[in-house]
């Protein structure tokens, strides 16, 4: 790896770290599968190609994003969708990872909950909104009084 990746790989976010990944694993399995290809050596390509294949899926970019949406979902105590039906698959929200066995979002899933912290996150901003309004309001009726104050006070001064 080079030095600038090792020196900065810590400092960069998830997403990026992860796409940075990527395609470090597909610039290295690219040079392998073309000398392959240039011998005509069709197993060997079968075989770099899966194993490419194998360590993409291993640098899944769901796994992040279904846990930073959870963590939002969390924070804004939004309900998340349930794992499991009733009858005990798994539901059609989300999906189980064929590398890792852990389970991760589909797409319905992801757009179900981003939907419920969109509107979450509207109605905390709408109850702020209404927030300024009142303070805004209340410092209206602070320099009225303010003002009487100074001209009572000069007239009898």
């Amino acid at each position: 790896m080079s030095l600038l990746y090792r020196l900065t790989y810590q400092f960069l976010p998830t997403a990026t770290r992860l796409a940075w990944s990527r395609s470090l694993i597909e610039r290295g399995y690219c040079k392998d599968i073309a000398a392959a290809r240039r011998n005509n050596n069709h197993a060997e390509v079968m075989s770099l190609e899966s194993g490419c294949r194998f360590e993409l899926e291993l640098q899944d970019e769901d796994a992040h994003l279904t846990k930073q949406l959870l963590r939002k979902a969390r924070a804004l105590r939004v309900p998340i969708p349930h794992s499991r039906n009733e009858d005990g698959t798994i539901s059609n929200q989300w999906y189980e990872g064929s590398q890792t066995g852990g389970r991760y979002l589909t797409v319905s899933g992801i757009k179900a909950l981003r939907e419920e912290i969109r509107c979450e996150s509207k109605a905390h901003h709408e109850s702020r909104a209404q927030l300024v309004v009142w303070l805004s309001a209340l410092t209206g009726v602070i320099g009225a009084i303010t003002g009487l104050i100074a001209l009572m006070a000069q007239k009898h001064g």
